[in-house]
């Protein structure tokens, strides 16, 4: 595989991913999906059931009063659209997991995604660049507990933090388990990957190495993102 992605759930997340091992999970998906396939459909329902605490957030947030897109509503924009399109919205997730292309031809980049497991059919992956990361994190707000004292409050102090190293263990630290909005344009992304789920296939012109597709957005901008926070 040229792309070399380590995950670090386990420092700030259960074990268990949101679609179980136990469930279905479809071979490679076709490059464009029918709009009427039931199959499609009946996966793209349970990965919507998943979504539940962001489809309240639709109605909830300010930052979605415009509209927001679900990771399960932006895997059915992106393989509607086909390989090679793209569309255009706001997409709400919870980062559950990071990584980072480290070689091979995904360029430099760092990995959010809303699923802790990133190769499992209904992921969306943020894929940003490097300068963009860096002035995500230096508004990502580090937070720090005061001392216990029995019988008093233990309150976090808060505050913005300009040093760090930019890497990945940095970047699980300061925006797992966080909600945030991302403008961007959704699309098919091709993963050569010759193991993993969904079981790579070639791909449907034959063009690729076995693999299988993801779903990104991709960020140049620190200013596409938005920290969603719960009043």
């Amino acid at each position: 595989m040229p792309v070399a992605r380590v995950f670090l759930a386990s420092l700030l997340f259960a074990q268990s991913s949101l679609l179980s091992a136990n469930s279905a999970v479809p071979a490679a998906v076709p490059a464009a999906v029918p709009a009427a396939d039931p199959a499609f459909d009946a996966r793209l329902a349970e990965l919507a059931a998943q979504d539940a605490s962001l489809t309240q957030a639709l109605e909830d947030s300010p930052d979605c009063e415009t509209g927001c897109i679900t990771p399960s509503e932006a895997l059915r924009m992106a393989f509607e659209a086909g390989e090679g399109e793209a569309r255009a919205g706001r997409f709400l997730l919870d980062i559950k997991g990071g990584g980072q292309s480290i070689s091979g031809s995904l360029e430099q980049l760092f990995f959010v995604s809303s699923r802790r497991d990133y190769a499992r059919f209904g992921t969306l992956t943020i894929a940003i660049e490097p300068d963009a990361l860096y002035n995500l994190l230096r508004r990502a707000t580090v937070c720090k507990s005061r001392e216990f004292t029995p019988g008093r409050i233990d309150v976090k102090g808060c505050r913005q933090d300009a040093n760090f190293d930019l890497n990945m263990f940095t970047m699980i630290q300061r925006l797992g388990g966080r909600r945030i909005a991302v403008d961007g344009e959704v699309r098919l992304q091709w993963i050569d990957a010759r193991t993993g789920l969904p079981k790579p296939v070639a791909n449907k012109r034959g063009e690729h190495e076995a693999g299988y597709y993801q779903v990104w957005v991709r960020v140049d901008n620190a200013d596409q993102v938005i920290f969603v926070y719960d009043e």
